[in-house]
């Protein structure tokens, strides 16, 4: 494993899905923090600069693929691996993802197996 650990940001409206994963993050070695809103990912992306950002894309105030748009402007986080972790599953939901540069597109329910290899593949 990385000497360094990985810094996430779990984006999930949902208390008890973002509580989960953001454990999983933990259990691996790495440290978390949530957002329960795309407008609050906004705000706390650029100074947290994670290396992961598990993206919702259902949020309640804004759709996750405007908020990974917005993520992908910011320089500072050009580096970031972008994850959806959605409901949205089907191929178009897929592909609009690419479209917008989420690196990865993860259906719902997501396993903490799912989440492990991601990191594994980071570090």
């Amino acid at each position: 494993m990385n000497s360094v650990p990985l810094r996430v940001l779990v984006v999930e409206d949902y208390p008890d899905t973002a509580d989960f994963m953001a454990k999983w993050v933990e259990l691996a070695g790495h440290s978390a923090r949530i957002c329960h809103t795309g407008v609050e990912a906004l705000d706390v992306a650029p100074a947290y600069r994670p290396d992961i950002i598990l993206l919702d894309i259902g949020l309640p105030d804004m759709h996750g693929w405007n908020v990974a748009r917005l993520l992908r402007e910011d320089p500072a986080l050009g580096e970031t691996l972008i994850v959806a972790v959605t409901a949205y599953k089907t191929e178009d939901d897929r592909r609009r993802s690419e479209k917008i540069g989420i690196d990865i597109h993860l259906g719902k329910p997501v396993l903490q197996s799912d989440i492990a290899q991601i990191l594994a593949q980071r570090t």
